[in-house]
């Protein structure tokens, strides 16, 4: 059996879940921890089958290459970077926001 790819996440992506956590429990405390738990669990399934949500963005380097995964209402961006077998997470917008353009 073929391990999974791990996960990691830049440092933009793990402040991204952190301002969707505060912003949720100004409104709803009771809910924010779900919310941000339905996004990592979404977020962990990308160890197994990790290129199987549409490319957001191609490069002529695959490891540059951008996916995007919608978990409603946010759209997850990350690079699949085979060498390492390692999912690399970018960022976490919400669907009502402006998407990024660029993924430096």
């Amino acid at each position: 059996m073929v391990d999974g790819y791990s996960i990691r996440f830049t440092p933009r992506a793990s402040d991204d879940l952190v301002a969707i956590f505060e912003y949720i429990k100004a409104d709803s405390p009771q809910n924010a921890a779900g919310v941000v738990q339905t996004l990592l669990d979404a977020i962990d399934s990308l160890a197994i089958l990790p290129r199987r949500h549409k490319v957001h963005r191609l490069y002529r380097d695959p490891g540059r290459s951008v996916r995007a995964m919608t978990v409603a209402p946010f759209v997850v961006y990350y690079r699949v970077k085979e060498e390492h077998r390692c999912v690399e997470l970018i960022t976490v917008r919400h669907c009502a926001r402006q998407q990024p353009w660029r993924f430096d």
